[in-house]
């Protein structure tokens, strides 16, 4: 069965990171093999599974749990009796909160991108990751959606970039500003114009780790203080949610037209999940805050529910 569910095709197209998930059901399917050798997922296997490695963070303690309590969920549809926990089981109660850069911090991750050396062993380097800031910042990409971006799609004619199979497997159309439209123009007359990838390797892409270091790089340049929990590539896209926010709010947008269309842009499945965000973003904003709870009251969610992933 669990061959049958980690069928490439089927989960891609779920949107799954295969990797993690394959990894998560190989090792619960030893575990069934030691605690019950039966085949089905019974209350006790799953009890089992979410204690077997209490020293995780509770953040990965979800993530495992709803992996598993996904394949559970497809074992009931199979055979009608696998046990499935309700989704109350786990709680996210963490109380991180993201790092919002300042407009002046933004402008110095920006210097220092522009002004890195060139490298004769990542010799894109210098192009590559001032484009991809930019791109995090300017338009709130996840930043797998940048790597994987191939040439054809980015339209800079029309000033569209398109995200094929995003989070969830959703695809998406990006409207790009003009000014980062030459500036993309301009990033991409500098390498060869017949390769795949829209920012090249001498592999393939840029991994995310590779935009990791040296994002670490650039906050030293920049002056701007990295702890173990931050700031992250991650906390680019909640910068711009709270920017773009904070913009169209002064300028006496509806904050009902607001969402809906940030949630589109950003490429989410649902309302929640930006309120979600947005409860993260502007917590440390109480002008945000108070004119946001003034028409979403009781949408906002509470640190301490139900977890969802970052988005």
């Amino acid at each position: 069965m669990i061959e049958r569910y980690l069928d490439l095709e089927f989960r891609s197209h779920e949107g799954y990171l295969t990797k993690n998930y394959s990894y998560y059901l190989k090792e619960f399917d030893a575990l069934a093999a030691e605690v019950s050798n039966v085949s089905i997922v019974t209350k006790e296997l799953f009890t089992a599974w979410d204690l077997l490695k209490p020293y995780h963070s509770n953040r990965t303690k979800i993530q495992r749990h709803n992996t598993i309590r996904a394949f559970s969920a497809f074992a009931y549809g199979q055979d009608g009796i696998s046990y499935v926990p309700d989704t109350s089981r786990l709680k996210n109660n963490s109380s991180f909160v993201p790092h919002i850069f300042t407009a002046d911090e933004v402008q110095r991750l920006f210097t220092a991108a522009d002004n890195l050396p060139f490298r004769k062993n990542a010799p894109t380097r210098h192009l590559v990751i001032p484009t991809v800031i930019r791109l995090l910042y300017c338009c709130g990409f996840r930043i797998n959606e940048v790597l994987r971006l191939k040439m054809e799609d980015v339209d800079l004619m029309g000033g569209i970039i398109t995200v094929y199979n995003g989070k969830g497997g959703k695809d998406r159309f990006v409207p790009v500003h003009d000014s980062i439209v030459e500036y993309l123009a301009n990033y991409s007359a500098q390498l060869p114009e017949a390769r795949e990838w829209f920012f090249p390797s001498a592999y393939g892409h840029y991994s995310s780790n590779t935009i990791y270091e040296n994002f670490r790089e650039l906050l030293f340049l920049s002056g701007i203080p990295h702890t173990g929990n931050g700031p992250r590539v991650h906390d680019l896209r909640h910068t711009f949610a709270v920017h773009t926010l904070e913009k169209q709010l002064s300028e006496g947008y509806d904050p009902m037209v607001i969402v809906p269309r940030l949630a589109a842009y950003l490429g989410h499945r649902s309302y929640r999940e930006t309120c979600w965000y947005i409860h993260l973003t502007v917590g440390s904003f109480p002008e945000l805050s108070q004119k946001l709870d003034a028409v979403f009251a009781g949408i906002i969610p509470v640190v301490g529910g139900e977890s969802i992933e970052e988005n």
